[in-house]
């Protein structure tokens, strides 16, 4: 079951891996302002979930954002602050609505030359998703599967009711800011530590708006809860732009979603936001 469940993942990224220029997502990126491109239904799914999810949040959440993601440098070893010309020019790319679906021909087409879309903050966790089906299919009941933090527990660990997953101190990596339970339930934490560079003591993290095409400032992670991974792979990166007060109510507002968000940006101002759900399955440290 776990030789099927990593068979699986290793598909999936071999669909929608950004990297593989052979990859469904990849020869999109290559066809842009071309012809449409025939995906399969799984690459189909998650372009459509992305979608969904760029509309909920008014584009706080949209795959286009590579050319802007490129330019920072993020995906290179080279990182750099673009210019503001440099940056106009990249932002005229980045529009979800250009991205054209056609769900009954399981086609999907870039309206304008340039543009790119990168479904990697929602493919890991829709990988994570596939993983415990297939385990579940092969008969498996009691499972925690890991990619990288995004994480999916299904059942409970021997002679324990949960099972309990550390969320990472945003500015300690040896300590944990909480402790979430876990029962047939998702978990994923974003965080401006996951991938950043500094320049003149500036902090510029992976997380773009993808309305501005700078780095997002002023939160420090977010966790989510939800029932699959692929939902909390999207909206843990989504409530960044979104900003703290517009992406709590996001997160109370949509059944069976609760999360934790980190504002400030350093531990000096550091705020933790709990949703009323989480208030019930999480455990903070006493710091």
């Amino acid at each position: 079951a776990i030789g099927l469940a990593f068979d699986e993942i290793k598909r999936i990224d071999k669909l929608m891996n950004v990297y593989d220029r052979d990859s469904e997502i990849s020869q999109i990126n290559q066809a842009a302002g071309k012809l449409p491109v025939v995906v399969s239904a799984e690459t189909l799914e998650v372009i459509e979930r992305s979608l969904k999810y760029a509309q909920l949040t008014d584009g706080a959440l949209d795959i286009s954002v590579s050319p802007i993601m490129e330019l920072w440098g993020f995906g290179s070893d080279s990182n750099q602050v673009p210019s503001d010309d440099e940056l106009a020019a990249k932002l005229s790319l980045v529009d979800y609505k250009k991205i054209i679906v056609d769900s009954s021909n399981s086609t999907v087409k870039l309206e304008s030359p340039g543009m790119k879309i990168d479904v990697s903050g929602i493919a890991k966790g829709y990988a994570v998703d596939r993983a415990a089906q297939v385990m579940k299919d092969s008969g498996i009941r009691n499972m925690l599967v890991n990619a990288g933090g995004d994480i999916y527990a299904m059942g409970s660990p021997p002679r324990r009711g949960s099972w309990n997953i550390g969320i990472r101190h945003p500015r300690n990596n040896a300590d944990l800011l909480g402790v979430v339970k876990l029962e047939n339930k998702a978990v994923a934490t974003s965080g401006d530590y996951e991938n950043f560079f500094q320049v003149d003591g500036e902090r510029y993290c992976h997380i773009m708006n993808p309305r501005t095409g700078r780095p997002v400032s002023g939160i420090m992670s977010v966790t989510i809860v939800a029932d699959n991974t692929a939902d909390v792979d999207a909206l843990a990166t989504a409530i960044f732009p979104l900003g703290a007060e517009d992406g709590m109510k996001l997160i109370e507002q949509l059944k069976g979603v609760d999360g934790i968000i980190v504002t400030g940006k350093g531990e000096d101002d550091m705020k933790v936001m709990l949703s009323s759900g989480m208030k019930h399955i999480v455990e903070l440290t006493d710091d």
